[in-house]
């Protein structure tokens, strides 16, 4: 009995020893807290290809090659890659990479990722053109395509394309509720996913970071989230809305950053859905929309009109498109006329339930309004959100697309490639074989002038059958305490580096 109480006892001791150092490292001044307004599917970022997910696990992985700040990909946990001709290349293994757990990585890490990726509907998008993967020595990669490939380099550096620990995976871990990776933090706790807490990772192959730790704060709500960069409960907060820029800006402990991003505000429109699936009603919606009043009452113009679903800061977006007017009469009269006096089914408008979203969705609600077409704002929790819209339960949804790489590959193949429709990204659930034909032909020619050419076509068919309507290119408005030193963001690649940023004592 006297064992069976002092093991309890040294249980009940080092549980409390754990718990004294967590609320150590929580409260410790060297800390970063990030609050962002989504909660992560999960922390796998092979299975889900969204942000709240990826923003966090791109600081707790590490992708074979990564973006400089002017989009051109550059080597990261490959010393180098070597074309051996335009369908092979061959990567060769940083040496001394250390994963969290201490083992080191290898090449058959890196084969166990790729074959892992093509597996999952979250990233299989980005490697549709891998042929084959192979180790050819302890240290190096053969990358085989089915054909030449230009934005192929830009995909391996998106988030999703982390690369992880092989035995970890196959001894059971589940990587969604305990990651593992090479990269610049260790995830400690995530709980419910609320409040996700990460420590450096002192021999991060890059070098130890300059502070002790990151935690990232689930603030849904936009106030609730300048309240607490005002207070200091948090650290750097993003997508501020811009009727607050004035009240950080007010702030002297606070600075505002502007940033243009690769970023589009959009709204999908289900085209196999009754009313959705006439050609001219969608472009009766679309010339119903008010989106200077949006870019007005929202944004206070801080961002510009969107003609495109591409954002002008992306490789092979095309400006030049003749944009539809914002007619009323002209758009009423095309729904009266389209359904012969009928009208359209009341459509359902889903939005996650970021602010911004919802005022968006009340001002497209009023506009449809305005053409005869009734509609109901449905506010949906982002995780039922990603799932159903997969799945074509919505009739439109508003979003916005976060392109992590400076290439238009990713937003055509993913936005409107017949193969992506559902789960990988095409939530119109649009299908042209002709566009289909136009994305795969840029898609494998490495003429700079000619994908141009081809990205252009491909822009005015979606112009002309308006499965998505773009809406707003935004600026980011990035709220951050004067106690954070060496704040970097790569424009290319929408990456923060935390890993090279201080907190200071600025009083």
């Amino acid at each position: 009995m006297k064992k069976i109480i002092q093991k309890y006892f040294t249980l009940f001791f080092i549980f409390n020893l754990l718990l004294i150092s967590n609320i150590t490292f929580c409260d410790n001044e060297s800390v970063i807290v990030v609050a962002q307004g989504s909660k992560p599917k999960s922390l796998d970022p092979h299975t889900f290809n969204e942000f709240p997910t990826l923003g966090i696990t791109e600081h707790i992985f590490n992708t074979l090659v990564t973006l400089d700040d002017n989009g051109i990909p550059k080597p990261e946990l490959a010393k180098d890659f070597t074309y051996l001709s335009p369908t092979e290349i061959l990567f060769t293994i940083r040496d001394n990479v250390k994963f969290h757990n201490g083992e080191i990585l290898t090449a058959d890490d890196v084969v166990f990722s790729l074959k892992r990726m093509m597996e999952k509907p979250g990233s299989r998008v980005i490697l549709k053109d891998i042929k084959s993967v192979q180790k050819t020595t302890d240290n190096k990669v053969l990358i085989t395509l089915y054909e030449p490939s230009a934005p192929f380099l830009a995909n391996l550096t998106l988030p999703i394309a982390a690369i992880m620990n092989k035995k970890y995976i196959e001894a059971g871990n589940n990587i969604a509720l305990n990651p593992m990776g090479t990269g610049p933090y260790m995830v400690t706790s995530w709980g419910d996913g609320d409040k996700i807490i990460m420590k450096s990772f002192k021999e991060y192959f890059r070098g130890t970071p300059q502070n002790d730790g990151l935690i990232f704060k689930i603030i849904t709500e936009n106030t609730s989230r300048l309240a607490a960069l005002e207070t200091g409960e948090v650290d750097i907060i993003y997508a501020i809305s811009p009727i607050d820029f004035q009240t950080v800006e007010k702030n002297p402990e606070l600075n505002l950053l502007h940033k243009s991003t690769t970023t589009t505000e959009l709204m999908v429109l289900n085209v196999t859905k009754a009313g959705l699936d006439n050609k001219n009603i969608r472009k009766a919606i679309h010339m119903a929309i008010d989106k200077n009043g949006i870019l007005e009452a929202i944004f206070l113009n801080r961002g510009s009109i969107a003609t495109s679903p591409i954002n002008p800061n992306i490789f092979g977006s095309y400006q030049n498109l003749k944009p539809l007017e914002n007619n009323i009469k002209m758009a009423k009269e095309i729904v009266f006329n389209e359904t012969k006096g009928k009208g359209v089914p009341t459509l359902k408008i889903w939005t996650s339930e970021n602010i911004v979203r919802v005022q968006i969705a009340q001002i497209i609600q009023a506009n449809l309004k305005e053409i005869g077409i009734n509609s109901n704002i449905e506010i949906v929790e982002w995780g039922t959100f990603l799932k159903k819209t997969s799945e074509g339960a919505h009739d439109i949804l508003l979003t916005t697309w976060i392109l992590g790489v400076s290439d238009i590959d990713t937003v055509v193949t993913t936005l409107f490639h017949s193969n992506s429709v559902g789960a990988e990204g095409n939530r119109s659930f649009y299908k042209n074989k002709k566009l289909d034909k136009i994305i795969d032909l840029a898609h494998s020619t490495t003429d700079t002038e000619k994908r141009k050419e081809y990205y252009k076509e491909a822009q005015e068919i979606i112009l002309d059958e308006n499965p998505i309507v773009p809406l707003v290119y935004k600026i980011d408005g990035i709220g951050i305490s004067k106690k954070i030193q060496n704040f970097e963001y790569n424009r290319a690649s929408m990456r923060n580096y935390y890993e090279n940023m201080k907190k200071v004592d600025v009083k």
